[in-house]
């Protein structure tokens, strides 16, 4: 028995998935290649015991090479799009502490500039563990709310490690 191969996201991974959305669905044209795409950014790694054969290799590398461009054409708004749904936020995309460390009070506010909602907002500084009053209602207000907060935080680091 093989051990298998191991596939990454990318472009082996979407024809991986594509062969198989085409042998099991009646899915065809753009909505197989959402979904390929879809999984493909939906998982991590994944063990493949044996690859499909029931898809040319020239066919197979067609759409992926095309689903590249149209993904890099399409990126900057969907991922802005994306980033700005409370339920595909990622709370812990950077780090406030190191940011605010590295790059001062202005990095770090240019960050907080990409997060839209104040919904999001209260989400990142739950999440990086920055007290926000809750009567704090204004994104512009909360961003200078968790910047103090982040400030507290190093002081009180650096006072603890002298």
């Amino acid at each position: 028995m093989s051990k298998g191969k191991q596939l990454w996201p990318g472009d082996e991974m979407a024809t991986f998935f594509r062969a198989h959305i085409r042998r099991e669905t009646a899915l065809e044209g753009e909505a197989a290649e959402r979904l390929a795409l879809a999984l493909t950014k939906a998982v991590n790694r994944m063990l493949v015991r044996e690859m499909p054969s029931d898809v040319p290799e020239a066919l197979a590398e067609e759409p992926a090479v095309e689903a590249r461009k149209t993904r890099k054409a399409a990126a900057p708004a969907q991922a802005q799009d994306r980033h700005d749904r409370a339920e595909n936020f990622n709370p812990y995309r950077f780090s406030a502490l190191v940011t605010l460390s590295k790059h001062g009070r202005e990095g770090l506010m240019t960050r907080l500039q990409e997060i839209k909602s104040a919904e999001n907002l209260r989400a990142f500084a739950e999440a990086q563990h920055v007290p926000v009053e809750a009567s704090v209602k204004r994104t512009d207000d909360i961003r200078k709310a968790i910047i103090a907060g982040v400030e507290r935080r190093l002081a009180d680091r650096k006072a603890a490690a002298s």
